[in-house]
Order: C-alpha cells, then sequence, then structure tokens
C-alpha cells in the first residue's frame, strides 16, 4: 500500500507540474500576443482616431480572448488526457496486484476474516446467503459449513472477496474487492487536488 501512496503522490505531482506548464505557456504566449496587438492597435487609434480602429481594436480582442479560450482549452485536454492515462495505468497496476492477492496463500485468510467482520457488524444466522466468484465458490463453502449458510456464486465479483445478504433484516454487507477497487478509483478521481 505505501507503493501506491508513493506513485499517487508521483501521479499528483506530475500532473500539477504538466498542468502548470502548459497554463504558463499558454498565458505567456497569449499574454505577448495580445500585448502586440493592443499596441499596434493604440498606435493606429492616435493616429487615425476614428471609430472604425476601436471597432477592430473590439473585434482583435474578441478574437484574442477567443484564441486564448481555446489554447486554454487544448491545454487542460491534453493534461486531462495525460492524467487519465496516468490513473489507467495506475489503477491497471492495482488490478495486477489484487489479482496476483487473490492467487496468493494470503486470499484465505482475507476470506476468513471476511466472515468474521461480517458476524461481528450483523450476527451471521442460517438465513443468511453469502455470495462470492465461481473461482471462491468451494473454498467459502468450506469455510462457512459450520455455520449452514447458503454460499451462491455471483458473476459480478470479479475480483474477489464476499456479499452477505441478510433477508429477513434487509441488510447488505458488501466486502469484494470489487467494490472495495471501484470506490477507491471513484474516490481518487473526485480528489480536488487532482481536479483541473
Amino acid at each position: 500500500m505505501a507503493d501506491n501512496v508513493t506513485k499517487l503522490e508521483k501521479l499528483k505531482e506530475q500532473i500539477q507540474a504538466a498542468a502548470a506548464l502548459d497554463a504558463k505557456k499558454v498565458v505567456e504566449d497569449a499574454e505577448k500576443r495580445a500585448k502586440a496587438m493592443t499596441d499596434e492597435a493604440a498606435a493606429q487609434i492616435e493616429k487615425e482616431r476614428g471609430t472604425m480602429l476601436l471597432s477592430r481594436i473590439s473585434r482583435y480582442e474578441s478574437e484574442e480572448r477567443k484564441r486564448v479560450s481555446e489554447s486554454r482549452y487544448a491545454a487542460d485536454r491534453k493534461v486531462l488526457l495525460h492524467r487519465n492515462a496516468l490513473v489507467d495505468e495506475l489503477f491497471g497496476d492495482i488490478r495486477a496486484e489484487l489479482e496476483a492477492f487473490v492467487k496468493s496463500d494470503k486470499y484465505k485468510p482475507h476470506l476468513e476474516k471476511c466472515i468474521e467482520r461480517a458476524d461481528r457488524e450483523q450476527k451471521i444466522t442460517p438465513d443468511v446467503s453469502v455470495f462470492c466468484s465461481r473461482s471462491d465458490i468451494d473454498t467459502v463453502k468450506a469455510l462457512v459449513k459450520s455455520r449452514g449458510i447458503e454460499v451462491s456464486a455471483d458473476k459480478n465479483i470479479k475480483l474477489g472477496g464476499l456479499i452477505f445478504k441478510y433477508p429477513e433484516k434487509g441488510i447488505f454487507i458488501d466486502l469484494t474487492l470489487d467494490s472495495a477497487f471501484e470506490n477507491e478509483r471513484g474516490s481518487f478521481a473526485s480528489r480536488s487536488e487532482m481536479q483541473l
């Protein structure tokens, strides 16, 4: 997990640096063009002092604002695409680590902890149903055999973990790696320091 925090910090720094650099370049270019156009227009006003020239200045400024706006949009879009690519890469690595975890000898103790946690939150009784991935069904059946509860496969559980349904109480406890992964990805994307 410390490695993921380091990756997140590096990603944050890369995105902030890229956004700052792109924004600085766009603003500097726009300011140079705007100043050059304004200086030229001011000199013409001094010579002609006509309303036609004032109209041209207004049009130039409007066009420049439009160009600056388009440039900022393009820069923001470029940074956003780069950020999304980095996020996809990061969460692709995290997904691969989760898949390796599920295949490791640490996964069965994790399932046991999920059962204990659900039992602490809401006592597991025989009317409770447990749902797991197809590949975990035999392992989970063996783990809950003494509790006399029904175990079923849920096609929506791809990574692993367990879902407990308490029909009498209308309670649903989701302890799947899939939900944890998606929640983390969603909260990561919504962090204000990561938004443009």
